[in-house]
């Protein structure tokens, strides 16, 4: 495990220039297969990237791939697990057997992928390092927390339709944040909980 907290969330300005983009990128290289499984996302993306994995099942359950049965469960599935090792200072991910071998199909990911771009590039224009006071413990502790919920949450609101997306939005706002340590993206990311919370009053 480690302790450099807050070098894990901030990374070198190289490494967080275009995150979100660069993390496409490589989805969008697996992809070239029939099928992609969790394991292929995850050895594209490093198993020590937690953060950058973070953002992988829940950019896949806020596209249009969310509507195959169980995708979404899955990936609060993986959201939770990971989001639990990001607050235990894993060095790498660990993920069970069973769930490395789920797979979507190349071409739906790719497509999936290719129609979030608009959205991607607005994000990565977007964002940059401000309001970094907010990147301390307790904060990224409760980040990490709200990450950890929404994953557990997401099973459950797979029976509503559109929720579960708003749910792994939201986490990969909060994500996405902590990596290029945006303070403003930080508080954006409340937003999706908020339509959220619509729906249930």
């Amino acid at each position: 495990m480690s302790n450099g907290t807050g070098g894990r969330a901030a990374g070198t300005a190289a490494e967080n220039e275009q995150a979100l983009s660069a993390l496409v990128d490589r989805l969008r290289a697996a992809s070239g297969q029939d099928s992609v499984t969790v394991k292929d996302a995850v050895d594209a993306v490093g198993r020590r990237s937690l953060l950058p994995l973070l953002l992988v099942p829940a950019l896949v359950a806020a596209t249009p791939l969310s509507g195959i049965p169980g995708l979404s469960a899955l990936s609060g599935i993986l959201i939770a697990l990971i989001s639990f090792q990001l607050l235990m200072s894993y060095d790498e991910v660990r993920l069970p057997r069973r769930l490395s071998r789920y797979s979507v199909e190349g071409d739906a990911l790719r497509k999936a992928l290719e129609k979030s771009q608009p959205v991607i590039g607005l994000l990565d224009r977007f964002t940059r390092p401000r309001l970094t006071v907010l990147f301390h413990r307790p904060i990224i502790t409760l980040a990490e927390l709200l990450c950890l919920a929404s994953g557990l949450l997401m099973p459950f609101l797979e029976v509503i339709p559109f929720s579960a997306s708003f749910a792994a939005s939201g986490v990969c706002l909060l994500a996405l944040a902590l990596l290029t340590r945006d303070g403003l993206l930080l508080l954006l990311a409340l937003l999706p909980y908020a339509a959220l919370a619509a729906l249930f009053l």
